[in-house]
């Protein structure tokens, strides 16, 4: 494998769980499942799962060198976020006027977007650590509740900071 692929993996997982999640909410039922049970049974173990690729990905890679890539994955990733939330609270609503330009609310889109890269570069860099020191379930554990400690520090963020946004007549 060349040392792309090997880099790219957990955000390879991350955009295969994202796209999941977008394709579960179009549709409204995938087979038997809602999209709220799918994006639970699919969606989240994906995103709680790719740490546990950065660390089988990196396992021949040196420590600041797992480092940086922890810090670029996390980059896309955060960037991605920040770039997504952004666009969608700077989208004028129907039957809303907005309180807040564009420009402003792109600094709260990029706390977000650095809090949701930032905690997945950590879960990647830590379970890269722990598999290659041969303990793979404290890395898989660790880099998994770190991934799902991100959903709700996140999104009580975003809440906090984006509340609001639209002045009803």
């Amino acid at each position: 494998m060349t040392r792309t692929r090997l880099v790219v993996a957990p955000v390879v997982v991350v955009a295969v769980a994202f796209v999941l999640a977008l394709v579960s909410d179009r549709l409204l039922y995938i087979g038997p499942l809602d999209r709220a049970t799918f994006g639970w049974l699919v969606v989240m173990p994906m995103w709680a799962a790719a740490p546990t690729f950065a660390g089988f990905s990196w396992r021949g890679f040196a420590a600041g060198l797992r480092t940086r890539y922890a810090l670029l994955c996390g980059s896309a990733v955060g960037g991605v976020t920040a770039i997504l939330l952004w666009q969608d609270a700077a989208a004028p609503k129907v039957g809303c006027t907005p309180s807040h330009t564009p420009l402003e609310l792109m600094v709260p889109a990029l706390l977000v977007g650095l809090v949701v890269g930032g905690g997945f570069a950590l879960a990647c860099r830590i379970a890269s650590g722990e598999i290659l020191a041969q303990r793979v379930g404290r890395g898989v554990i660790y880099g998994a509740v770190i991934q799902l400690l991100i959903i709700p520090l996140a999104f009580g963020l975003a809440t906090y900071a984006f509340f609001g946004l639209c002045q009803r007549p």
